[in-house]
């Protein structure tokens, strides 16, 4: 009895982390086509609206007809009182990150600009992994990217907004 329960253990050892890795689902029907005139942020957050099912959040992409800051995305989320979690630009504590994959519920994050003078970018988080992150970019929702993780903290510019489940 005891040699099993030790087997059983150690098997437990090697698949438990396996199984909290695991990405955040979003299906092709949910994931929301960028528009201009550079929509990003709202296609991410509708995307994981649709995701979640929380239909206060469908139509951003349509009603707001600007590019979006983080402080748009929060300003309207909370307008329309669904629970989240936020951590601002600059911070860069991944636990955030950690959570969203970990809960299955996906991240809003933030890309900073490639060249000096560009804008932005928002994408939304699938998984974050030690040695690659996944992510779908508005620009092709149709695919599920991979970056690693490296370069992904060094783009990444510490905004995340992550929805909870109604």
């Amino acid at each position: 009895m005891t040699r099993r329960m030790c087997f059983i253990s150690a098997m437990m050892v090697l698949i438990i982390p396996a199984l909290s890795s695991a990405e955040v689902d979003i299906p092709r029907e949910c994931r929301v086509a960028n528009k201009p005139p550079g929509r990003c942020g709202w296609c991410a957050l509708e995307t994981l609206a649709r995701r979640h099912g929380i239909r206060a959040l469908y139509g951003l992409v349509e009603k707001e007809d600007s590019q979006s800051r983080p402080k748009d995305l929060e300003r309207v989320v909370a307008a329309k009182e669904v629970k989240y979690r936020l951590q601002h630009r600059g911070a860069q504590d991944t636990e955030i990150l950690h959570f969203a994959v970990r809960e299955d519920l996906g991240a809003v994050v933030g890309f900073s600009p490639e060249s000096r003078g560009a804008g932005g970018h928002i994408v939304t988080l699938v998984d974050f992994g030690d040695d690659d992150v996944r992510y779908i970019d508005p620009n092709q929702p149709s695919e599920v990217r991979t970056m690693d993780t490296e370069t992904f903290l060094a783009r990444w510019d510490g905004f995340a907004l992550v929805l909870h489940r109604p």
